[in-house]
């Protein structure tokens, strides 16, 4: 599969001595791909053993059944995902600069098609391999949403308050939704009535005026805390300090604010989008597959989602592990909120993305707190489980 300029190959490490580290240590934080492939050496020296991968960790990874073969034009691709990705690892001088040292797949990188490690179809393929669907907003919801659909702000406050059914027999479990459209309609009003969207602000003011729908859109999810604060994550010791979407302790997604948005190649767009937020994401998806024991059936409908934002744009970003111990993260479209209250549609998609964000956690809710009810194993399956719950991990064999 590794099309690359050659500094790489399997048999450097198989011609390298272990690492000198003890095989058991390893941080709770930290994952498979932090111990790499030497980076640009054919030779293992004692000076500089602290990023190669170890025989022990080659092994282990070559020998395990959770790999993901890309089909490509109805062919499997020859090596396992993770070996490619390990490859990339070594192969990129600056190691902080790849998802893939995390083990995370960004199709979107154009750093595979730069280095020929993928072909603009195979990355098509891992785009779309058992992709997850996104919820579609409700037929009614949408039409309430395009009744917005107006220029001048006279027009718009005139159907902010104009009767509603909701208001004479209002059920929250039906209406929140739809009261919740309103009010973000209203607040972006206030907005643009005060021309404060076409001028600079603070991060924290562009927080509070702007995106604070964003917060109150998961008000009726039950337990749902929306936490902000620096390392207020449970599941992660990256620093997002804007925040923690979390359910009691399980936590499904994370948000990040930037102050401006330049263009696509914005270096803190770069940097949140690109490295941090997806770690932090990958953090939470492993901390909710401990929750259901790693089954694997709901590990491959499992997601997490981050949402940035940037000035007035937003992008909704999505991880999953559609196979083997390798996530993939997706983004959306970037969508901004119009300055001009003529194109107030523009900003419409922006808010329906908002709510699909929210339909995402709430499936993913009832993913983890659903009852196993296909668990066909017998008592005393059961009674041995409840019998192991300290068994000691045996210790590697030195070979």
């Amino acid at each position: 599969m590794w099309r690359g300029k050659g500094s790489v190959r399997l048999f450097v490490i198989q011609n390298c001595s272990l690492s000198h580290k003890s095989k058991g240590q390893a941080n709770s934080k930290r994952d498979e791909a932090d111990v790499f492939f030497h980076p640009s050496q054919t030779e293992c020296n004692d000076k500089d053993n602290s990023r190669k991968l170890s025989m022990y960790d080659y092994e282990k990874y070559k020998k395990t059944t959770l790999n993901w073969i890309i089909p490509i034009n109805g062919y499997s691709q020859p090596e396992p995902l993770w070996k490619t990705l390990f490859i990339i690892s070594a192969y990129v001088v600056n190691m902080n600069s790849n998802l893939a040292h995390s083990f995370i797949l960004d199709p979107d990188d154009d750093t595979y098609l730069k280095e020929n490690v993928f072909t603009e179809s195979e990355l098509r393929e891992i785009r779309h391999f058992q992709v997850k669907k996104t919820p579609l907003m409700p037929p009614d919801l949408t039409k309430y949403l395009n009744s917005f659909n107006l220029e001048t702000a006279s027009e718009i406050r005139k159907q902010i308050f104009s009767p509603d059914q909701m208001d004479q027999d209002f059920n929250r479990s039906r209406d929140f939704d739809r009261d919740r459209i309103r009010n973000t309609i209203y607040n972006l009003l206030l907005e643009y009535e005060s021309n404060t969207l076409t001028t600079d602000h603070l991060e924290l003011e562009i927080l509070v005026h702007v995106w604070g729908f964003t917060d109150k859109i998961f008000n009726d999810i039950e337990k749902m805390k929306l936490v902000r604060g620096d390392s207020c994550s449970l599941s992660s010791d990256i620093e997002l300090d804007d925040m923690i979407i979390r359910k009691i302790t399980a936590e499904f997604g994370c948000a990040e604010a930037g102050l401006q948005f330049e263009d696509e190649n914005d270096t803190k767009l770069l940097r949140e989008r690109g490295l941090k937020m997806p770690k932090m994401m990958k953090d939470m998806f492993k901390h909710l597959c401990e929750t259901f024991n790693q089954d694997d059936h709901k590990t491959r409908q499992l997601e997490t989602i981050g949402i940035l934002h940037a000035g007035l744009m937003m992008v909704l970003l999505r991880l999953d592990s559609p196979a083997g111990y390798v996530c993939r993260v997706l983004q959306s479209k970037s969508f901004s909120i119009a300055t001009n209250i003529k194109e107030f549609v523009k900003t419409f998609p922006l808010i329906s993305l908002t709510w699909k964000a929210k339909k995402i956690v709430e499936n993913m809710i009832s993913l983890i707190e659903q009852t196993n009810e296909t668990d066909e194993s017998s008592e005393e399956d059961q009674l041995r489980r409840l019998q192991d719950v300290y068994d000691i991990t045996p210790l590697p064999s030195r070979k």
